[in-house]
């Protein structure tokens, strides 16, 4: 398939207004998988892009998936200096990124963000984010580390320094065969395969929000998106929200629907373009089959989740 890249455009005020100085050094890359059968992108993941430019990053998205660009998605991108480019759907995000680095986006990049589509958001503006994170001096971090499976950090959203990008196993993890593998087989190799290697590099692994040391965790480990989702928004420690929470709520976490409640007015972001996700997409067959011991523990964590911030929020504070 033929790839399609937009030269950049000069940036106004008034499309985005950019952090001074933004977080990332100059140069840096933000690699972006969404999948876009339709080759559109929809407006709350355009919200999202609008927010990447903010970090002072380079940004390339890739629609896989898509046969061809929709014009509106190829104005958008144009008119921001978003490069965009579509491909045949495969190997999921891991299978797009591998794609956008072989083409060479990123040999001089100081940092390269990876990210994808399957959150809503943000809710908070990103550079504050990053910069509580110390993003420009950490060689790895990410938005979310969990003791899930293995500790890991969750892929959505991880940045890398390019000294940290080649060493051995991580440069091993990208030489991946991704696009043989199943959905399974890249969440193994693919998501906790990268934090494994950032450990066996050396690396350590840094996030705006993490469980690898909390006792509870260590006992019963749990996605953080799904069992802490109430305080991330709240504090705009990590101000996103999963698609997967909202959409098939795999663990039948109790009271989603106070997510309505928690985006901030002056954040941007017009919480009917989450409903009408919702709408659009019904809930997905399950991939994860939880226990009644895993349901009761989801249930139990986020309903003290929930009594605690009834009686008021706290300032959020890196972790």
């Amino acid at each position: 398939m033929q790839s399609v890249s937009i030269s950049p455009a000069r940036i106004t005020k008034k499309q985005v207004e950019r952090a001074s100085p933004p977080p990332l050094p100059t140069g840096s890359v933000c690699l972006f998988a969404s999948y876009a059968p339709s080759g559109d992108l929809p407006v709350h993941t355009r919200f999202y892009l609008k927010n990447l430019l903010t970090c002072g990053t380079i940004l390339h998205v890739v629609l896989s998936g898509a046969d061809t660009i929709h014009p509106r998605t190829l104005n958008f991108c144009n008119n921001l200096g978003i490069h965009v480019w579509n491909r045949e759907n495969g190997g999921l995000d891991f299978g797009a990124w591998q794609f956008l680095l072989e083409k060479g986006l990123a040999e001089e990049a100081p940092y390269l963000l990876f990210a994808n589509d399957s959150v809503f958001g943000p809710f908070t503006p990103l550079p504050p984010v990053l910069d509580a994170l110390s993003a420009s001096q950490r060689p790895a971090w990410g938005l979310v580390a969990s003791r899930a499976i293995t500790p890991h950090l969750q892929s959505w959203f991880i940045g890398l320094s390019q000294s940290a990008f080649r060493t051995a196993p991580v440069q091993r993890v990208f030489s991946l065969p991704f696009q043989e593998m199943s959905r399974d087989e890249i969440i193994w190799h693919g998501e906790l395969g990268l934090s494994v290697a950032l450990k066996a590099g050396g690396i350590p692994l840094h996030a705006a929000w993490s469980d690898l040391d909390k006792p509870v965790s260590r006992l019963f480990p749990a996605n953080p998106m799904h069992i802490c989702w109430r305080e991330m928004v709240q504090t705009g420690t990590v101000p996103f929200l999963k698609q997967e929470l909202l959409r098939d709520n795999p663990f039948q976490v109790p009271h989603l629907n106070d997510w309505q409640t928690l985006v901030p007015a002056e954040s941007g972001f017009n919480p009917d373009w989450i409903r009408t996700y919702l709408s659009q997409h019904p809930a997905r067959p399950r991939s994860i089959h939880p226990t009644r011991k895993g349901r009761a523990l989801y249930g139990f964590m986020n309903r003290l989740d929930r009594l605690k911030w009834q009686k008021g929020p706290r300032q959020g504070s890196e972790r």
